[in-house]
């Protein structure tokens, strides 16, 4: 994967979408790879203003997207451990 600037437009503001909600849209929100740099000498000379908001839904609920189904927590635990089996 290639990280990739993206210019900021006035009045807007970016949205990460996580990977369950990406699932549960089947896929009509897309998730991404985020990363974030250090701001260039110039850029810290302007403000910028972050927010962030993280929200799951309760373990038990079901997620039905064209993947199948799969309950919150199974999901989320999937994703967890597959941080570990990863081989390299």
């Amino acid at each position: 994967r290639r990280c990739e600037q993206v210019d900021p437009v006035e009045g807007g503001i970016a949205v990460n979408i996580g990977d369950m909600l990406s699932r549960w849209s089947n896929d009509s929100l897309l998730s991404n790879l985020h990363r974030v740099r250090m701001p260039t000498p110039e850029e810290a000379r302007r403000p910028r203003y972050s927010m962030a908001f993280f929200m799951q839904a309760d373990k038990h609920v079901l997620i039905e997207s064209r993947h199948g189904a799969i309950t919150a927590g199974d999901y989320i635990l999937g994703r967890i451990r597959s941080n570990f089996d990863k081989k390299g």
